[in-house]
């Protein structure tokens, strides 16, 4: 059986998802006129906004480049998207921006807009990720290694501050599954220092619950 390829995107992609559609749930059941619930949609919607600026700063910065040097029309597309999105993500923050403000007869109609917007970018936003784990992926894997995609991604975490790499890493554990919860401690452990493994195995086991932090744990190296 054929080991599966380094992937740069399925991960965190996974998590994304993940956040993109619980912001999406708060937004389509969220009552506007009430204060408490638009404050967690507030809440809810500029995390993942963070995230996902956050993310396309690091593809731009250490895949993209990569990409334009093997593909270069591919690149220019993915940075195109980018752009796009980006525009996306500033016309829904105008939209909370005003929800934010607005009285109980005004708060109804925005948060109808701000659902329909926000469903719209879903749309675009899935097919944007689906783009770069079938096109992107082909592109690396024909002509990288996976020991040079580990370096990539190894540089791209590396950029992070520690402190902001374990908030993402309390998102995105949560978002795998069970193998891939395994497998990514495992290369923290086998791989990091042990400072590492001890800060963000704490990261997993506190976002994980007791139940299933001990079914990883007990699938761990020794």
């Amino acid at each position: 059986m054929t080991a599966p390829r380094v992937d740069l995107f399925a991960v965190i992609h996974k998590m994304l998802r993940v956040s993109i559609f619980d912001t999406a749930s708060l937004i389509a059941k969220a009552d506007f006129t009430s204060e408490a619930q638009r404050a967690e949609v507030f809440e809810k919607f500029d995390e993942t906004l963070t995230f996902l600026r956050e993310h396309h700063a690091h593809e731009d910065a250490y895949i993209t480049p990569v990409v334009a040097k093997l593909d270069a029309e591919l690149a220019a597309r993915i940075e195109s998207d980018h752009e796009v999105l980006d525009q996306s993500l500033e016309t829904l923050n105008s939209i909370t921006s005003k929800l934010r403000e607005a009285n109980a007869g005004s708060a109804l109609p925005l948060g109808a807009e701000l659902h329909l917007a926000f469903s719209v970018f879903i749309g675009d936003y899935l097919q944007h990720m689906a783009c770069e784990e079938v096109e992107l992926n082909a592109a690396l894997w024909k002509h990288l290694s996976d020991d040079a995609l580990a370096a990539i991604r190894a540089e791209l975490q590396g950029s992070i501050a520690p402190a902001r790499f374990a908030e993402w890493f309390a998102y995105m554990v949560p978002a795998m599954n069970l193998h891939e919860q395994v497998g990514v401690l495992t290369g923290i452990k086998l791989n990091a220092p042990p400072i590492a493994f001890e800060t963000l195995g704490g990261v997993a086991r506190s976002a994980l619950g007791e139940e299933r932090w001990k079914q990883v744990e007990s699938s761990l190296p020794g």
